[in-house]
């Protein structure tokens, strides 16, 4: 009887909720109970600690109940009521029904959880690489919209602003806040806001290059990877304007790396100290020039093409790595580094190699040999034909 009770109640309750693409919803971030809120399209759980007796679940209570927050901010839970949690964070809404529970079951306690956040229609304009609206979840921030919208554009500022549906305005600033690692000022996103970011005052820009456009040694480089533009700070440096961006990476060649004012090139490194307490003027340009963080495998090998460097791999490594080696492989192997052939006393395929660094495994000498092999075969069989007949 108790089961068929329980059968009965569970086809009642809602199934899971899911996104509009079917899959459910993965939160990345953890909610903070005393400051999330709650809002009509939010999923919760409703847990009655130690369970239900038979008459509990006879009035329609539940032991668990996963409930949709209704387009009038109310929360109804089978056999216990609707109570308006709308604007109302997740303690409290827990302490509002907590209150209706015990009315009727002054013994009862209740546990409320967010199990999925809410869905929002939401816009972003101006500097972005494809301005527009977008469904984001309550869990989202400006930044995961930015990214959504596929970043800030060539010319673009991080810092911006955000209107609410209540006409209220908030400021955004994704310059990254060196000792946390986090943007300065990154809001949760509401239902309704749109969010702008107008192009940049006071730029800086960064140019992201390789090795290829040192050894070119033209005054233009011809392989950009990518175009940033940054807000000036107060009396920035090199290495205080690196951390608002998040800092370097981890392959970036600092002996190399230079800004760029003018005609004039200034260093960022010295061997001797480090980091240069260069001064940051507008306008100025930031070479960074990156050390790839590849290794190519080319010549006899199974899949040859770019395989992804690993400070401890060998050359063997990377070989296995680029699916081993073909059957006509030689015993031969090249080592490239900054266009120019490696040279080394140590056994090679135990080398450990630098980011950028490019392999070449040799094919044997009849594979290399194949043409004139096969010239040398065609013109011993046409002796033997012409041999043949003038017999």
């Amino acid at each position: 009887m108790l089961l068929t009770i329980i059968m009965i109640l569970m086809q009642s309750v809602s199934p899971p909720v899911s996104s509009a693409s079917g899959t459910s919803i993965s939160v990345l971030e953890q909610a903070d109970r005393n400051s999330y809120i709650l809002g009509p399209g939010d999923v919760v759980t409703v847990v009655i600690e130690g369970g239900c007796t038979e008459a509990l679940l006879v009035a329609g209570v539940l032991p668990w109940t996963g409930c949709r927050i209704g387009s009038d901010g109310y929360l109804s839970v089978s056999g216990i009521g609707a109570v308006d949690v709308d604007g109302l964070t997740i303690e409290q809404a827990q302490y509002a029904l907590q209150r209706m529970v015990s009315r009727f079951y002054p013994s009862l306690n209740i546990t409320l959880s967010l199990s999925e956040p809410r869905l929002l229609r939401v816009s972003i304009r101006g500097m972005v690489d494809a301005p527009g609206t977008y469904v984001m979840t309550s869990f989202d921030r400006v930044s995961d919209l930015v990214k959504e919208a596929g970043g800030i554009s060539a010319y673009g500022s991080r810092i911006g602003k955000l209107y609410t549906a209540a006409g209220n305005t908030l400021e955004v600033n994704l310059h990254i806040v060196h000792l946390t690692g986090s943007p300065v000022s990154d809001p949760f996103l509401s239902n309704g806001i749109s969010v702008l970011f107008e192009t940049c005052k006071n730029p800086v820009y960064l140019l992201r290059t390789s090795m290829v456009y040192l050894a070119a040694e033209t005054d233009v480089p011809e392989n950009i990877s990518s175009v940033e533009t940054w807000e000036l700070g107060s009396y920035d440096s090199f290495e205080s304007l690196v951390n608002r961006m998040g800092g370097l990476p981890g392959n970036v060649n600092m002996s190399e790396t230079r800004i760029v004012r003018n005609n004039s090139h200034f260093p960022v490194w010295a061997d001797s100290v480090g980091i240069i307490q260069q001064l940051i003027l507008p306008g100025d340009t930031i070479l960074l020039v990156m050390m790839n963080d590849s290794i190519t495998v080319a010549g006899a090998v199974i899949r040859p093409g770019s395989v992804i460097y690993r400070p401890e791999n060998t050359v063997s490594n990377y070989i296995v790595a680029a699916g081993g080696l073909l059957p006509d492989a030689g015993s031969h192997i090249s080592i490239f580094r900054n266009g120019k052939e490696y040279e080394t006393d140590e056994y090679v395929e135990d080398l450990t190699l630098l980011p950028g660094d490019g392999i070449n495994v040799g094919y044997n000498w009849f594979t290399r040999n194949s043409g004139l092999i096969s010239i040398l075969g065609t013109a011993v069989s046409i002796g033997i034909t012409v041999y043949a007949i003038s017999k």
